[in-house]
């Protein structure tokens, strides 16, 4: 299941988000009502879009914490807005956010230009096709976390669950390796959008931490500080 973060300071178009994402998507999004909130939160967990508040409690504090996530990779955005102020949106067009939803919108506004942004984060990688047993499996590769070599298989680990399977990490590199994953370690690969933290022992992923090797940080540093 897709993870969503509404950041919104006015409760009830918050809430009322939530319920069109619920609705007519299937997502239980999370709430923030405050940037510093949205911060903890996307420090914590790992989400495939989040939808930004431009005027949220003050007039850029929307548009600051829209220029973290994009400086952290905290994920893709969409930004709310009523805002008409030429100044403030010509700093807004200095972004990139996915897409723009102007308030006061329609449900059908929201659930599309949501539906249509996960679409696209997920075709943009494909899927990874696999034997599970007698089973052919389509797993789409934006959903897998990370895989790490365990004897003669591997075990995949995937937003919905885990796989074991008779495969080899070299397998499974070749397969994602230009689809924004990378080798920490010789025997894990792991998902780089959900990074959230490294050092030169461990990379958090959103409340797990794997262990990292010293080639494996030195990747990291160039993926990274380049």
């Amino acid at each position: 299941m897709n993870k969503v973060l509404i950041v919104e300071d006015e409760a009830l178009i918050a809430e009322h988000l939530h319920l069109i994402l619920s609705k007519d998507l299937g997502i239980d999004a999370d709430i923030a009502y405050k940037a510093k909130a949205a911060r903890k939160m996307l420090q914590e967990k790992t989400y495939d879009l989040i939808l930004v508040d431009i005027n949220l409690e003050s007039e850029r504090s929307g548009l600051e914490l829209a220029a973290e996530i994009e400086e952290y990779a905290w994920g893709d955005y969409l930004f709310l807005t009523a805002q008409t102020d030429k100044g403030v949106l010509e700093e807004a067009r200095k972004l990139h956010p996915k897409a723009y939803l102007v308030k006061p919108f329609k449900d059908i506004e929201v659930s599309m230009a949501v539906g249509l942004a996960l679409k696209n984060e997920d075709e943009g990688l494909g899927d990874l096709v696999f034997k599970d047993g007698w089973t052919t499996v389509k797993l789409p590769i934006a959903s897998i976390r990370y895989a790490e070599a365990d004897g003669n298989y591997i075990k995949l680990f995937s937003t919905e669950r885990s796989y074991l399977i008779r495969y080899s990490l070299s397998w499974f590199y070749d397969q994602v390796a230009d689809k924004d994953f990378l080798k920490i370690h010789r025997a894990r690969v792991v998902n780089t959008r959900i990074i959230k933290r490294y050092n030169r022992s461990t990379v958090d992923i959103g409340g797990e931490e794997l262990p990292v090797s010293k080639s494996g940080y030195q990747a990291l540093a160039t993926l990274f500080e380049k």
